[in-house]
């Protein structure tokens, strides 16, 4: 097969796999067939695996390979922490063995030389940053602070407590099973920092993935210019080679010459193509964050939404708008106080018959069925600028 077609379909097989891993849940995949591959991979093949295993090595055994599998997936872990130090680290030290001897070069001055070293030391930085910074978690002693952040919507937050931590939930915020401990404004656990990306360090995480980005392109156009020089230095791009058909010499192709580069120079063209491949997901994935941010929510909120989008498709969302029950008075000084408030509730066309069809109490209002998610307001939207400050200077909690 042809090396170019081979890569390409590893690209492109990788790409999706990491696709289906991450939007396979969302409301827009889930009962489709991204939906069908996500839970093949994550229950199907996976209960699968156990079930063969039980079989093979008993009860006792597999009882065993639960246990790591429980450690593995379902508990706060390093593995991925080290996964990540180790193909970094790795990265790095092809680069000082393949790329390091090729600077300065034909295209690449002495300056890499000293920049080269400083994006490999930012990126470990940002990684330590990540992993020890504190996401926002919300305790006993700062749980009043932290409901005052943000305020409670009344359509994906309403005032209750943790069922776990037993401490009142602010807004925005959810417990984590694997940290044990409720964060606010969380957006998810990220197994590659073994920490909740949250209100306090959501910046430290940006950046984190803003530093990976960087160096794995950043040694991308590095290899790409040491194998220039490489060229240039060997004149290869003059050089003819036989033509299989005829016997005569012909001038060679680029491609013929890139694959006599990559052949002769394995590890700096495999550290290439690993860094390309490795940048080009995590830039999709830092896209994917920086529309959350333009939307103004959180990707724990995109999923809250996406649940209230399908339920009103099927019609079971309503909302009524009433008086907001607070003295005149401070309405007339304070004119920033809404004056009306929207309540939001769902219901099936069953239980709305059943509901209204019977002795109608002072808060069984009729309401108004809501067509469309355009007409539910994210209140925690300021607009993409306003958004990023609040990332970069959240509130003090």
């Amino acid at each position: 097969m042809d090396p170019f077609i081979a890569m390409a379909a590893y690209f492109v097989l990788f790409s999706f796999i990491v696709f289906v891993l991450l939007m396979g849940p969302s409301q827009k995949f889930r009962n489709g067939p991204i939906g069908m591959i996500h839970r093949f991979l994550t229950v199907t093949l996976i209960n699968g695996i156990a079930s063969v295993n039980r079989r093979i090595c008993g009860t006792r055994l597999s009882g065993k390979f639960d246990g790591v599998y429980r450690y593995f997936m379902e508990e706060k872990n390093p593995v991925l922490q080290m996964v990540y130090l180790f193909l970094i680290t790795g990265a790095v030290y092809a680069f000082y063995v393949s790329v390091w001897p090729h600077i300065p070069g034909p295209y690449l001055s002495r300056i890499h030389l000293y920049t080269s070293n400083l994006v490999i030391v930012f990126t470990y930085a940002t990684m330590f940053i990540a992993t020890r910074s504190d996401p926002g978690r919300v305790t006993q002693e700062n749980a009043v602070k932290a409901c005052k952040a943000f305020p409670y919507d009344f359509v994906l937050f309403e005032p209750k407590k943790c069922r776990t931590c037993l401490i009142q939930k602010p807004a925005r915020s959810k417990h984590c099973s694997l940290c044990n401990v409720c964060v606010a404004k969380c957006d998810h656990h990220c197994a590659w920092i073994n920490n909740c990306v949250g209100l306090k360090n959501y910046r430290y995480f940006l950046l984190f993935l803003y530093a990976t980005i960087q160096i794995c392109f950043y040694g991308t156009y590095l290899i790409f210019y040491a194998f220039m020089g490489i060229a240039k230095q060997m004149n290869l791009m003059s050089a003819y080679v036989s033509n299989i058909q005829t016997g005569k010499k012909v001038p060679i192709t680029t491609y013929q010459a890139v694959l006599y580069l990559i052949h002769q120079y394995r590890l700096l063209g495999a550290l290439g193509i690993f860094a390309f491949l490795v940048g080009f997901v995590i830039l999709a994935f830092l896209g994917y964050q920086l529309s959350l941010i333009k939307s103004g929510m959180t990707a724990n909120e995109a999923f809250k939404w996406e649940d209230l989008d399908e339920i009103i498709q099927m019609g079971e969302l309503y909302v009524h708008e009433k008086a907001f029950d607070v003295d005149d008075a401070k309405l007339s000084k304070n004119p920033n106080i809404p004056k009306t408030i929207k309540l939001y509730w769902n219901e099936t066309a069953e239980e709305r018959k059943r509901r209204l069809g019977g002795p109608r109490g002072k808060n069984d209002y009729d309401g108004t069925q809501v067509q469309s998610l355009k007409e539910v307001q994210n209140i925690y939207d300021k607009g993409f600028w306003g958004n990023l400050k609040e990332i970069f200077f959240p509130p003090s909690i």
